[in-house]
């Protein structure tokens, strides 16, 4: 069985990447005031919205061109979450239907940049390094206004939920896993 990140790699390949991205400065400036870290916040989501875009157009063509040929076609945005210095950001996603009405098709970029595997991995870090649910707003990194007002999933209980399906997934791992030799312990 393939593990998760072993997938998101193999995503992570397949992303329609666009050559030039136009990053809109007019929108970091305030970011910028805040740290290089909130500008870079702030370039990365606009990075990650042309990637989205890149990969709808690859599927469903130019917007405008009627192209005969395409296999998709768009259907507008919806509201969706990315995982970002562990919290989840609110984001709009674009959508793609199959023209043979088959039904919703994914934009590759934002399933990996959704997935959730990273909030795990930082909740079990950073719980296995002494910060409690409690403490979480203080173990996070500071990445701008506008993202700390709109971000979720930071509450106590969320974090904490967290950390438990970390820690189970991580139990049951082990205690599949084949093991070499159980002469140690006789």
């Amino acid at each position: 069985m393939k593990q998760n990140y072993q997938t998101i790699d193999a995503a992570a390949m397949a992303l329609g990447v666009p050559e030039p991205v136009t990053v809109a400065v007019g929108e970091i400036v305030a970011d910028v005031r805040e740290g290089l870290l909130a500008m870079a916040v702030g370039t990365g989501l606009q990075v990650m919205a042309a990637m989205m875009d890149a990969d709808v157009t690859a599927v469903c063509g130019v917007k405008g061109n009627d192209d005969p040929a395409r296999t998709a076609v768009r259907h507008g945005t919806e509201k969706g979450s990315v995982a970002l210095g562990g919290r989840r950001m609110p984001i709009e996603r674009p959508r793609m239907r199959a023209v043979d009405g088959s039904g919703e098709l994914s934009v590759p970029s934002y399933e990996l940049f959704s997935s959730t595997e990273v909030l795990s991995r930082m909740a079990m870090t950073k719980m296995l390094a002494g910060i409690s649910t409690r403490g979480w707003h203080n173990g996070l990194e500071p990445v701008g206004e506008h993202v700390e007002r709109t971000a979720t999933s930071t509450s106590k209980s969320a974090v904490s939920r967290r950390f438990v399906a970390a820690t189970e997934t991580a139990l049951a791992e082990l205690l599949a896993a084949r093991w070499m030799s159980w002469t140690w312990w006789r």
